[in-house]
């Protein structure tokens, strides 16, 4: 038996951890943490040992699947056939109606593969796809819709300076559990220990005590009323003079504006409705604001809310009113080898309104339209009808609002769709075809998409810790070869590399890539820079990674700012709209409940819940509610519950925990399967989105997100065996 190790890093998430494999006769045995690893340092998650077993899970695809009946009825084909029909079938759509006719939808997996993101823009470029929808809208969408407001792009993303910070603010995100998000940075935990140990603080916001919560001090904040809050912070800053004025009157604009809008929202007010007594906020602010430095660091929770993008832009304006912007400890401009917002600017793809979806006008960010209008875009008939589909390793009939049965039924009216994924999932099944697609430990890659969110730069680089199944392909190939089969060339952004595919030289992505890290900051410049790297330097010479700086720079402002007068503004039309939006919303008073959604560490999104070692016999989904509201509605561990909002009704099993306050009630994400994945479909559980909406009403206007949290929802007790999930017409 022959037995060797390769060092090799996770692409589940992203701080995207040094790993240490085990290959015994050419089979993945193991992973462990690389204690040697320049960034995670031997840091790793379940998940990573998780994701070893399903690359030999027998419910994973390995070759290219034909449907041939009802949804998920698929018979294996031939490479040949399958590319064969989608490329002739995609060449006719497009000469019969138009481009504009074809659609691709990006999920979460693929982000985290340089090369698939790569085939992915040429293949949109090289079909003139303009409708290009992504999971964004469940995630970050709003944090960069902040950034362009404020910023002057979406690319511009500062980071928190959390190993140097004397005071954090941890708004909506739970970093213990996810391990950061929008800053790589797997040891979060020892940052925000160091703040504690260095005599600062750490005061997590949230409506659950989470389990960053639990470690630090926690505010309890009502469920979709962070921007209360947030206001309350920055009218004392602003009453009390607690204003870094040499900063705002140098790099900040419409603070004047700003001071007069907010008005209105009173201390009195912003306690009421945030749920937070008024001297709570106003001694957060004081303290904030008289600390050597501080940052505020907001996620998930403060983005899929109504008012998501206010409240990435409030959160925002509380680091600049007191100067803690681009000096250490604060918020900083991000650094890496390979510019990525850099190249996003260059390239013109940091968008943001750019397109806007057919029917509900909703913009692009950052390239990508949100999930939620991809149904309704689908079904409307009328000049850019979408009639074809492209799925990359997306779900959205589960991971978005509205629980999926309209985007199910859209699906089904397509002329043609066809995914590319691991596995035959909620949303593919109603596709033509499912390709099958390589494992993340059965490709070289280098994490591009988050060196620009590290707090500590560095780089490192993987080859293929195993040889794929004989039967699947990477996603770059795939796309690359369907754009070849149309006569395209190949899946090329740059309209050179085309005609050199249309004449037999294909350039990889590989090849690509190891130009821009040859040519980058830290690059070797083909020979010329010694201690530089390349691709194959990084894999050889550094297996473990390269650390590039300790830590982020500072005094970047003046060169980074991308708005027109080099400022910051802070009462932009779009703030002071959502601003006016806020003060006039009032949620319905029939429901007494308010839902939040919550991250679990034995799962990722709606994909990992098929490994054993994530989805053990006997885990459950249940909903988190707090024991006087148990008491009060009878109910007891274990009891069932049905919980209604305006949208729909799911039934699921109650975990009585003081986590949650009263009135409020928490339901993890990413369940309910009902896809080829057996494990998955055995867990039960039901899909919490069936309890969001999906109409245009109900998307938040600046981003397009889906209100994930926050939701009115009312409880009530039942008995009996559970009825299937529902959704409300």
């Amino acid at each position: 038996m022959a037995t060797k190790t390769a060092y090799t890093h996770c692409r589940i998430c992203e701080p995207q951890c040094g790993l240490v494999a085990t290959i015994s006769d050419g089979r993945l045995v193991s992973v462990r943490g690389d204690a040697d690893h320049v960034h995670s340092q031997g840091y790793v998650c379940t998940k990573a040992a998780g994701a070893v077993e399903i690359v030999y899970d027998p419910d994973r695809v390995t070759q290219p699947m034909k449907r041939v009946g009802d949804p998920g009825v698929f018979e294996p084909v031939s490479w040949d056939e399958a590319l064969d029909d989608i490329a002739q079938r995609l060449g006719r759509i497009r000469t019969d109606s138009s481009p504009d006719a074809l659609a691709t939808f990006c999920g979460n997996p693929p982000l985290f593969s340089y090369a698939t993101s790569m085939a992915l823009a040429g293949f949109q470029e090289v079909l003139g796809i303009r409708w290009r929808y992504g999971i964004n809208s469940e995630d970050a969408s709003a944090r960069m819709a902040a950034n362009a407001l404020l910023y002057g792009s979406v690319a511009i993303a500062p980071k928190p300076d959390l190993w140097r910070t004397h005071f954090a603010v941890i708004i909506g995100a739970n970093p213990l559990v996810s391990h950061g998000s929008l800053v790589t940075e797997a040891r979060l935990r020892e940052a925000l220990d160091a703040v504690v140990e260095r005599g600062g603080r750490v005061v997590v916001v949230d409506p659950r005590r989470t389990e960053t919560a639990q470690r630090y001090e926690h505010i309890s904040v009502r469920p979709g009323s962070d921007a209360f809050l947030l206001l309350g912070i920055i009218r004392t800053l602003i009453d009390k003079d607690l204003v870094n004025h040499s900063f705002i009157d140098r790099h900040v604009g419409g603070l004047s504006t700003l001071a007069d809008v907010i008005a209105p929202f009173d201390i009195q007010q912003c306690a009421s409705r945030s749920g937070i007594p008024a001297a709570v906020i106003e001694q957060l602010a004081r303290d904030f604001a008289s600390a050597d430095s501080g940052v505020v660091y907001g996620r998930t929770g403060t983005c899929t809310q109504r008012f998501g993008t206010l409240n990435n832009v409030l959160q925002d304006i509380v680091v600049l009113l007191t100067g803690n912007f681009d000096r250490v400890g604060g918020l900083l401009f991000g650094w890496a080898a390979i510019d990525l917002p850099e190249l996003a600017r260059k390239a013109g793809t940091d968008t943001y309104g750019k397109v806007r979806t057919r029917v509900n006008q909703h913009p692009d960010v950052f390239g990508l339209l949100p999930s939620t209008d991809l149904a309704v875009d689908i079904v409307t008939p009328g000049e850019g009808q979408i009639k074809a589909l492209a799925l990359v390793g997306g779900n959205p009939v589960l991971s978005s609002a509205g629980g999926g049965t309209r985007l199910a039924e859209a699906l089904e009216q397509l002329e043609l769709s066809f995914s590319l994924d691991l596995y035959i999932n909620e949303t593919n099944k109603h596709c033509h075809y499912v390709l099958p697609v390589t494992h993340f430990y059965e490709r070289d890659d280098v994490p591009v998409t988050t060196l620009a969110n590290m707090l500590r730069p560095a780089i490192w680089a993987t080859e293929a810790v195993i040889e794929p199944p004989a039967g699947v392909r990477q996603e770059w190939q795939i796309l690359n070869e369907i754009a070849k089969r149309m006569g395209r060339g190949g899946a090329h952004v740059l309209r050179p590399l085309r005609w050199l595919a249309k004449l037999g030289w294909n350039i990889t992505p590989r090849r690509l890539l190891d130009l821009l890290l040859r040519t980058s900051k830290a690059g070797d410049r083909f020979g010329f820079r010694r201690r530089g790297v390349s691709f194959d330097k990084l894999t050889r010479d550094f297996p473990h990674g390269k650390k590039l700086l300790d830590e982020l720079p500072t005094g970047e402002i003046d060169a980074r700012l991308a708005t027109p007068d080099g400022k910051i503004p802070l009462a932009a039309p779009e703030v002071l709209g959502e601003l006016a939006a806020l003060g006039e919303h009032t949620d319905e008073d029939r429901f007494g409940f308010r839902l939040i959604g919550m991250r679990e560490l034995r799962s990722h999104n709606t994909w990992m819940h098929n490994a054993p070692r994530l989805m053990p016999e006997g885990r459950r989904l249940t909903a988190r509610v707090n024991p006087s509201d148990a008491h009060r509605l009878g109910l007891a561990d274990g009891s069932d519950v049905d919980i209604t909002s305006a949208s729909g009704s799911v039934r699921v099993a109650v975990a009585v925990s003081d986590e949650v306050g009263p009135g409020t009630v928490a339901l993890p994400h990413g369940w309910g399967h009902d896809g080829g994945w057996s494990r998955a479909n055995a867990a039960g559980g039901v899909n919490s989105n069936i309890l969001a909406s999906a109409s245009g009403s109900d998307i938040e206007r600046l981003a397009g997100m889906s209100i994930l949290n926050g939701i009115p929802v009312d409880l009530s007790a039942v008995a009996g065996d559970p009825p299937p999930a529902r959704e409300r017409p």
